[in-house]
């Protein structure tokens, strides 16, 4: 029985040194083969950490760093080569984001949401009529961004969808995915993509429900992570007061 113990013993740690490998190979591949895309993923990622520093004072600053850590884990799934797992980490940071981000507007349903009692759901906290996008919610914290409603509520719906397809085992999705950890070029281009949009629509829902409430030197901090990412949209640029091109009338 002992000598089996160590036999088998010894064959899991072959079989986990193994897949290790495997995944270092995948590693390697990603960051050679798609080496600037990775590194805006990065880029972008540390602009979100700007503002988690600058918000890491308030109660929901716990949430905001749990749903960093699942990006981070996403992002380290996805590296690896462990796709599915990618997957499933983006769609949770997008959701507690976004769930956090909410409920940090009325501290009693965020109290009751961290101690369990209360559960909420991602189409409760994207409905037009009462969610973060709603115009409800935009008029009291941002007016200025009630033209983005529909471009990123739709952003953040698609992105949670895709991510939901590869992890519920749909038939179209799972086909995609290699069955071994082997490195495979379109699947991480598009966790990239789905990665780019869940860090862009958390950063807009941060400027939404926190640019107004920081103070001067706060938000300086954090205006170039608008600038660089979000200056394409009219509602950043009159927040920054960048200049505006005048349409005809």
């Amino acid at each position: 029985m002992a000598e089996y113990s160590l036999r088998a013993a010894s064959e899991a740690r072959e079989l986990i040194v193994k897949l290790h490998n495997s995944c270092l190979t995948h590693i390697n591949e990603v960051t050679s083969s798609l080496k600037e895309e990775f590194e805006h993923t990065l880029h972008l990622e540390s602009d979100l950490g700007q503002w988690l520093d600058v918000l890491k004072g308030r109660v929901e600053s716990p949430q905001l760093n749990s749903a960093h850590r699942d990006f981070g884990l996403s992002l380290y799934a996805a590296a690896s080569g462990l796709y599915r797992q990618a997957f499933s980490s983006s769609r949770s940071s997008l959701e507690v984001f976004i769930a956090t981000t909410y409920l940090s507007a009325s501290e009693f349903k965020r109290r009751q949401w961290v101690s369990g009692k209360l559960d909420i759901s991602w189409s409760y906290i994207t409905s037009a009529e009462n969610g973060i996008y709603s115009q409800a919610f935009i008029g009291e914290f941002c007016p200025a961004a009630q033209s983005d409603r529909d471009e990123f509520v739709s952003l953040a719906k698609a992105t949670y969808r895709r991510c939901s397809e590869y992890i519920h085992g749909n038939v179209a999705t799972s086909q995609l995915l290699p069955t071994s950890i082997a490195y495979d070029k379109e699947i991480m281009r598009e966790w990239i993509s789905l990665s780019r949009t869940t860090l862009l629509v958390t950063l807009h829902c941060f400027m939404i429900r926190y640019f107004t409430e920081l103070d001067f030197g706060q938000q300086r901090k954090v205006e170039a992570t608008l600038e660089d990412n979000l200056a394409h949209l009219v509602s950043v640029r009159r927040i920054l007061d960048l200049p505006v091109e005048r349409s005809d009338s």
